[in-house]
Order: C-alpha cells, then structure tokens, then sequence
C-alpha cells in the first residue's frame, strides 16, 4: 500500500508545476466576495484564461455601455418585469440599441463545442450564442440593473432563474427570447430524474458559488481539448469541491482521466499484464478516478443525454 501512495504521489509531484498557475488562478476565483459577486467580472476573468488576449476593464467597460443603453428604455421607476422585458428588447430585437444586430441562437455549434464559443467576448462580437453565453450575459445584464437573477442547470444547459418583486421565481430561457418556460418544460426535453432534482443538481436555483464554478466550467473543456488531462483532473476537483452536485464537471473529470487511460496504456498495451509493475499504481489510479467520478455523477441523478 506504500508502494501505491508514493506513486501516486509522484505522478501528481512531477506534473503539478505543468498545472500550478491554472490551479491558483481558478481557486482565485473563490476569493471574490461571494455576497456581492460581479457576474461580469468572474465571466470576463475566466474567459481570460482561454485567451490571454481579452482585456477585462475594456469588456466591463462594455457591459456598463450596454446597461445605460437599457437604462435609457426605462421609464422612472420601472418595476422588475418592466426591467425584464427592456433587457428582452435589447438582445433580442434589432435597433439602435444594438446597431441594428439582434443577439440570436448559435445553431452551427448550440452546445458550444469550439471553447472559443463560449466566451462573453466571442458572443457580444458576432452576436451568436449559447447555452452558456446567452443566460449570463442576461444575469450580468439583469444583475446591474438591480434585478433578483441567478443561472440553473439542466442537463447540457444553463437558464436564468428571475425572482420578481412580489417574491415569484419565473423561469427565463435565453436561447428562446428568455421567454418563461416551466419546470415541466425542460423534463420533457432532458433526462432529468427525481433523484437530480432531490439532490439539487438540476433546476435549483445556483448560489453565488456554484455560479462561479459553472462559469469556470469552461477551463476545464479547454484543457481537456488541449490535452492537459492532468490539469483538467484537478481543475475539475477545485469546482466539485466548491460545487458537490456538479454531476457535469464529475463527467468531464471521468473523461479526462479517460483520456490518459488511452494515452499512456489503452495504447501502449494491448492487455493489462503488459503494463509495468511500476506503472500499475499509476494505471489503477485512473481507473479509480475515471469510475468513481461516473459513480458519483450517477448517484446524484445524473443520467447521459443522447444528442
């Protein structure tokens, strides 16, 4: 058993200087104040880390054209849904507001596939967007504009939970002109079981901290596609440490260690008594994370969706 520990170990020794500064940037992420979190902020952050190029006070600067560009819809004291339908017109009708270019569905890439798709910046510039990019570009907006708004999960999907003044909670869907769609709604469409609902992994309403390890979700892809499958690991682990029923990012964490099952045995060694002795902990390792990591996601509720 020794044995096993100090292997393990050293795999995790040798690769955590590959790692150490994605690692420190996303557990920074956590240290924003989660009472008064600025949705724009950690989004512009996190796409930061895919691409090196954003400038994050330039795209803030951004959002606060695009508020006062709502704000100047607004009649005096407009109440909450007055506010809803203002953000409404702005993304989703073409005017002056937007130069004419309405905020529309990306059907070439729904899910987001390209990583690129998924940032904040890709999405206000050519106007398409995602299950990721259209709900909180929607929060951001609706954030700073004083409204009660937070992200959800569905299978694959993320939508916008809008409490109005009164204290009713409406579902919003982005991807269809944030019109109001029931619970129901997305159980007819998606493998939502009871059990992910009881165990809050769908359709609850995210706090502050689990909102940030959604948006982060996206390093995690990017590393997986990069092929930075340690990285992703513990990436992923960060975001369940701070998100427990995030059954997607257990799914990605199986996949990535899927990934080094294939790269550094499936296709080395045609069966598992040509492995090396001293390889087999390592091997063993992964085998542990790639089906306790489905395991987990399964026992939440979580099932796989057919596209």
């Amino acid at each position: 058993m020794r044995f096993i520990v100090l292997s393990v170990s050293l795999v995790w020794v040798f690769a955590s200087s590959a790692f150490a500064d994605i690692r420190a940037d996303v557990r920074e992420l956590f240290t924003h104040n989660m009472d008064a979190l600025d949705f724009a902020r950690v989004k512009i952050e996190v796409d930061r880390m895919i691409d090196s190029s954003i400038d994050v006070e330039a795209q803030l600067v951004q959002i606060d054209d695009m508020v006062a560009a709502i704000r100047a819809m607004l009649p005096r004291n407009a109440d909450s849904w007055t506010k809803v339908e203002a953000i409404r017109r702005y993304i989703y009708q073409p005017g002056p507001w937007n130069d004419g270019r309405a905020f529309s569905y990306d059907h070439d890439d729904p899910y987001g596939l390209d990583v690129r798709n998924k940032l904040l910046s890709d999405y206000i510039q050519d106007r398409r967007g995602n299950c990721i990019t259209m709900p909180f570009l929607f929060v951001i907006l609706g954030q700073r504009l004083g409204l009660d708004v937070t992200p959800a999960m569905a299978p694959l999907h993320v939508f916008v939970k809008f409490t109005v003044d009164q204290g009713v909670t409406h579902n919003l869907e982005t991807t269809s002109g944030a019109g109001r769609a029931r619970d129901q709604h997305y159980r007819e469409l998606l493998p939502i079981t009871d059990a992910a609902i009881a165990n809050g992994v769908f359709l609850a309403p995210l706090n502050a901290e689990q909102s940030v390890a959604v948006i982060a979700a996206v390093v995690v892809e990017e590393l997986i596609e990069q092929e930075r499958y340690h990285d992703a690991i513990a990436v992923a682990e960060i975001l369940i440490e701070h998100y427990p029923m995030f059954a997607y990012i257990m799914v990605k964490k199986a996949t990535a260690s899927y990934h080094l099952l294939r790269t550094e045995f499936h296709e080395k060694y045609p069966n598992v008594q040509d492995v090396p002795e001293d390889q087999r902990p390592y091997l063993a390792y992964l085998q542990r994370v790639n089906q306790g990591s489905f395991q987990q996601a399964e026992s939440l509720g979580w099932r796989p969706l057919q596209r």
